[in-house]
């Protein structure tokens, strides 16, 4: 199964994913970033793969971004895109083009704490629990049909901090394996 990671950020998911991919029978054939300064792309030069980098503050209509998006992923034509701390809100058009190969992973147990600020709105409810939901990506946000959720107890010396780390932590573990599931 050849697979794309999209990523903004330090790129800790896409790692995971590419340490995992010869274990579970995935290929990551590509990467993508809206950041041309993203820390993953470090990972991406390690492993050999390329990464297809178009900055989003080069454009000002989100659709002909995207549209540059699916222009590469028609190319590439993946079985799966996975979204690994890919910090963009995808069109309607892109998310319609590729429906049930869209994937993301989110650091909360949805459908509680969509968006952002998950781990410090955990804590100011009061959570006994956190986790991780990985779900398809449809036209609302972080409201896709899950496929996997893992959680843990919140403890109470437990911080902002500490809650990202365990999110982490157990994302590494589950998204490849999840991905390895998909397989078809």
């Amino acid at each position: 199964m050849k697979i794309v990671v999209f990523f903004s950020g330090t790129g800790t998911n896409l790692k995971s994913i590419l340490d995992h991919q010869n274990k579970y029978g995935y290929e990551v054939c590509a990467c993508f970033t809206n950041n041309p300064k993203a820390e993953g792309l470090i990972f991406c030069q390690e492993y050999g793969v390329n990464c297809k980098i178009i900055d989003h503050k080069d454009f000002d209509d989100r659709e002909e971004y995207d549209g540059l998006i699916n222009s590469f992923l028609e190319n590439l034509n993946p079985d799966l895109i996975v979204l690994a701390g890919y910090m963009r809100i995808m069109s309607k058009p892109l998310i319609d083009n590729w429906e049930g190969q869209i994937i993301n992973i989110h650091p909360s147990l949805l459908p509680k704490y969509p968006g952002l600020c998950t781990h410090q709105r955990a804590l100011k409810a009061k959570d006994n629990v956190h986790g991780s939901t990985i779900h398809y990506v449809t036209s609302e946000l972080d409201a896709g049909p899950i496929i996997r959720q893992e959680s843990f107890n919140i403890e109470p010396s437990d911080t902002k901090e500490s809650l990202i780390d365990k999110v982490k932590n157990l994302e590494h573990k589950i998204y490849p394996e999840t991905i390895s599931s998909l397989i078809k």
